[in-house]
């Protein structure tokens, strides 16, 4: 079957933009109406993130309670740690300072008494620096002293770093600063033994 358009060519072509711009229109309708529903879709799934996030608010408020004495168990449980390594490094240590007390207590003269011990380990040394101070009645007696610590199997580069005079009353007395090392090789300490 043959058909003819009797309509003439303007109408023709203003009916083919006509039939265009309905196109056009319908196309952008249903885009416009899916990026809706995109959009839509889109806050819903916001609205259940930010509810799941309240929730998890409202479970760790519930939870900080409880969180809180397993947090202090926590700290306590390090400061436990730390404490026993340092008790396990000074019992390996204690025979260490009874030869060093005893040695002193050999070497010391009568007329003399020793007022501070101080100890460092230096980094990087297993030997220990001793620091002494004391008070004399006599010079003599700080220099016997001496000598019977640099004769002593225990100390070793005895060192006398001040000496002065003062009085006293009526009587003059000596105070006295004096640094040696401990001659024995002390027992290594946890760091130095992971280091090798």
């Amino acid at each position: 079957m043959l058909k003819i358009n009797l309509l003439p060519l303007k109408i023709r072509k203003t009916k083919g933009v006509i039939r265009l711009y309905t196109y056009l229109v319908i196309a952008g309708s249903l885009a416009a109406i899916v990026l809706v529903m995109v959009l839509l879709n889109v806050l819903a799934q916001t609205r259940g993130v930010e509810k799941k996030i309240a929730d998890l608010h409202a479970a760790e408020a519930a939870l900080a309670d409880k969180t809180g004495p397993l947090l202090s168990l926590a700290r306590q449980e390090e400061k436990i740690v730390k404490l026993k390594a340092m008790i396990g490094r000074l019992t390996q240590e204690q025979p260490i300072w009874i030869k060093i007390l005893d040695e002193l207590a050999n070497v010391v003269q009568d007329d003399m008494w020793l007022t501070k011990l101080l100890s460092e380990r230096q980094a990087g040394k297993k030997r220990l620096v001793l620091t002494l101070e004391g008070e004399a009645y006599h010079k003599i007696s700080v220099a016997d002293f001496l000598t019977m610590l640099e004769n002593s199997d225990f100390f070793t580069e005895v060192t006398l770093e001040a000496l002065n005079e003062t009085q006293r009353g009526n009587r003059s007395q000596v105070q006295f600063k004096l640094k040696m090392h401990f001659a024995e090789v002390l027992p290594m300490e946890a760091s130095e033994e992971k280091e090798k």
